[in-house]
C-alpha cells in the first residue's frame, strides 16, 4: 500500500513539474492587429506634429514639400495648416489635436465650381455632392514661411462635410472667400521625412 502511495505522489510531482515546464515554454503573447494599428497611428501622429517648413512629406508615393505653415487659435482650440507643393501645383494639409487627432488634405476649388448655395448656407453643393455645415467661426493666425497670407492676423471659416464624409471648407483672408475640397486620412498613410538641417527624431526644435 505504501509503495502504491509513493508511486502515485512521484507521478503527480512528474506531472505538476512537466506542467510548469510546459507554461514557460510558451511564446510572448503577439500584439493584436488592433494594436498594432494603434502604434501605427501613434508614431504617425508623433511624426505629423512636429512638422516644420523644409520637410518632405510622402502620401501615396508621391513627395510634397512644406513651403509654409499657418497655426490658428480659436479661443482655446487651435490647429495647423501646411502648405505643400511640387511641381505640380500645392495642396493643405491641416492637423487637429484637439479631443482625436486628425489630418486631412485639401486643394483649391474656384468659387465658380459652388453650384448651389453660398458660404454660410446649412447646405452647399459642389460638384452634384451636397456638403452640411458644421461649424463656422473667426480665428487668430501666425503664419511662416511660402503661405501667401499676412504674418498674422484673423481669418474666418466655415466647414461643411458631406454624407460620406467629404469635406469642403472656405477661408477668408481678406475680402474673398476661397474655397477648398479636402479629405480625412489616417496618419500612417503619411510618411515625414525631416530636412537635413534639423534632427531625424523629429524631436521639438
Amino acid at each position: 500500500m505504501i509503495y502504491v502511495l509513493i508511486v502515485l505522489l512521484l507521478a503527480a510531482l512528474a506531472v505538476a513539474g512537466y506542467l510548469l515546464w510546459k507554461s514557460r515554454q510558451q511564446p510572448t503573447a503577439q500584439k493584436e492587429p488592433d494594436d498594432f494599428i494603434g502604434d501605427q497611428h501613434k508614431h504617425a501622429s508623433d511624426q505629423l506634429r512636429q512638422v516644420r517648413n523644409g520637410d518632405v512629406i510622402e502620401y501615396l508615393g508621391h513627395n510634397w514639400f512644406v513651403r509654409g505653415r499657418i497655426d490658428f487659435d480659436e479661443h482655446g482650440y487651435r490647429w495647423t495648416e501646411h502648405m505643400l507643393d511640387d511641381a505640380e501645383g500645392k495642396k493643405w494639409l491641416s492637423i487637429e489635436d484637439d479631443e482625436s487627432f486628425e489630418v486631412s488634405l485639401w486643394h483649391a476649388i474656384p468659387l465658380g465650381d459652388i453650384e448651389q448655395g453660398t458660404v454660410g448656407d446649412r447646405d452647399v453643393i459642389v460638384g452634384g455632392v451636397a456638403y452640411r455645415l458644421q461649424e463656422k467661426g473667426t480665428a487668430a493666425f501666425t503664419a511662416t514661411g511660402a503661405t501667401g497670407t499676412a504674418p498674422s492676423g484673423t481669418a474666418d471659416y466655415a466647414d461643411y462635410k458631406s454624407v460620406d464624409g467629404k469635406l469642403l471648407g472656405f477661408e477668408k483672408w481678406g475680402s474673398n472667400w476661397e474655397p477648398s475640397l479636402g479629405e480625412v486620412l489616417q496618419p500612417f498613410e503619411l510618411t515625414v521625412y525631416p530636412s537635413t538641417d534639423r534632427p531625424a527624431t523629429l524631436d521639438d526644435e
